[in-house]
């Protein structure tokens, strides 16, 4: 049984986290993606009229989303 547990506890882990980080990209894509740079420098800074890449976030957050809700259909067909 705590085996099982685990297991659970590891995918529920999984699942939470895309669907938080997913949920984060698409409410608050300029705050996500300046996150990204001051921490990272792995993009460039988000500024108030850059709709680019607020929509490129927000497509992003939706696809870790629909990920996320995979791995639960996934998970519920074993």
């Amino acid at each position: 049984m705590s085996r099982l547990l685990g297991i659970v506890f590891i995918y529920a882990a999984m699942v939470l986290a895309w669907s938080g980080v997913g949920l984060f990209m698409l409410l608050a894509p300029a705050r996500f993606g300046n996150l990204v740079h001051d921490n990272l420098q792995l993009s460039p800074e988000v500024h108030p009229g850059d709709w680019g890449k607020k929509l490129f976030l927000r497509v992003l957050g939706t696809g870790l989303l629909a990920f996320a809700i995979r791995i639960i259909l996934r998970v519920l067909q074993m």
